[in-house]
């Protein structure tokens, strides 16, 4: 693999994206899981249009500060990356010509891959422009204002939840924990993590700006963050609590942060741990379901899912060479007799490789998550040696990714 390309980066006075650009940010980030609205049959139809049209005109923005010669350079982790996603598109058009999958799901997925391949291929491009910190600041500050807006939810739902109306804030899904209007703990779990990391690089760019440190600035960091964590704590996510164990790593490991902000990353537990003992003796003391008490007295702590996964290999080991074809795994599940079938639904099996392996067949699949791999390794190159003004983004990223890896899992 050929090592990074030296990015030009400009200087630190440089002005930060334009309005539009943070309002296209806003839109693809924060619009599409702050709706609740839904429209039967597909719960989430409206939240993916959203993000789509949100994501195309995010790109549509930032494209346009490009110079006309700009492309996306072929080094790091970006070749595989895009080599994997068309490949998954070729595996949708088999799918849907060979498999029968209806036109409708086919385009769709089509639509959502093609997409992913417009937003790499774009980032790339300014980063290698010396865009890439404009664009993630942008990023970073609506990730951020779809977290808050989102703890407000979940603290709605979880303390107050007869004001929950279902329209504009929707229903906790399950008694004791709370999803926001993303309607799922983990889902919205991942967006408070990852808004925290941008927390993390918003503010570290920030106070390297700031001489002194402002005090003012550091209290608004620790309370956005005790915010966020909070938020992570009445989702009730197993995959969260590893993930804060993951920030406090990326504190102990990047030695560019500075000394406030990996003391920050080094106390998340600590609050995580804290808060889950408040909300535990609060619900206790109210009589109020708390779903961390029975997260951790299950006899089942996978809640299914090693049952699921059981399924799925023996569905591999049917069909080895060429899977049950794109998007049929919940086709394929359900009409397969299977004597240890768990009683909860899955349209998916909870577990990124395995799902390549029981759609894609072994050999394709092996090929897609080699590629992936590929790419990863690409980033954590990345993460040592690209230009030094560049390292705390695309480390920042890098933990961003990471965490998603981790709840891919």
């Amino acid at each position: 693999m050929t090592p990074p390309l030296p990015i030009s980066v400009p200087a630190e006075d440089a002005p930060g994206a334009s309005p539009a650009a943070y309002g296209s940010a806003l839109a693809a980030v924060a619009l599409p899981v702050l709706l609740a609205y839904n429209l039967p049959p597909s719960s989430t139809f409206l939240n993916q249009a959203a993000a789509l049209v949100g994501w195309g005109l995010f790109c549509a923005m930032l494209a346009a500060t490009l110079p006309k010669q700009a492309v996306a350079a072929a080094s790091g982790g970006l070749r595989p990356l895009v080599a994997a996603l068309l490949l998954l598109l070729g595996a949708v058009g088999v799918s849907m010509v060979h498999s029968g999958m209806p036109s409708g799901l086919g385009l769709s997925s089509l639509g959502l891959i093609g997409a992913a391949i417009l937003v790499v291929c774009t980032a790339a491009a300014l980063q290698q422009a010396g865009e890439g910190d404009t664009a993630f600041e942008a990023f970073c500050i609506a990730l951020l204002a779809a977290a808050l807006a989102s703890v407000a939810i979940a603290i709605v739902q979880y303390f107050f939840p007869a004001l929950a109306d279902g329209d504009v804030l929707a229903r906790a899904s399950s008694p004791g924990r709370v999803g926001a209007n993303l309607r799922q703990p983990n889902h919205l779990s991942s967006l408070l993590l990852a808004a925290l990391a941008g927390l993390v690089w918003l503010h570290d760019r920030r106070e390297r700006r700031a001489t002194p440190p402002s005090l003012a600035l550091r209290a608004g960091a620790v309370a956005v963050a005790l915010l966020l964590v909070f938020g992570v704590v009445l989702t009730v996510s197993r995959t969260g609590t590893v993930c804060i164990v993951m920030l406090a790593l990326w504190g102990v490991i990047d030695r560019r942060l500075s000394r406030f902000t990996r003391a920050l990353l080094w106390l998340v537990p600590l609050v995580y741990v804290l808060c889950w003992m408040g909300v535990s003796e609060w619900s206790a003391a109210q009589a109020h379901a708390f779903a961390g008490e029975s997260q951790l007295h299950k006899s089942d702590l996978s809640s299914s899912r090693f049952a699921i996964w059981s399924n799925t290999l023996a569905l591999i080991r049917m069909h080895p060479w060429t899977g049950v074809g794109w998007g049929e795994f919940n086709f394929a599940w359900t009409l397969t007799p299977f004597p240890g079938r768990p009683v909860a639904f899955f349209d998916h099996t909870h577990n990124l490789p395995l799902q390549f392996a029981v759609e894609l067949g072994l050999p394709l699949a092996t090929l897609v998550l080699a590629l992936l791999t590929a790419a990863l390794w690409g980033a954590l190159q990345c993460a040592r040696r690209a230009v030094e003004a560049d390292l705390p983004s695309v480390r920042c990223g890098l933990a961003m990714v990471l965490m998603m890896a981790v709840h891919s899992l």
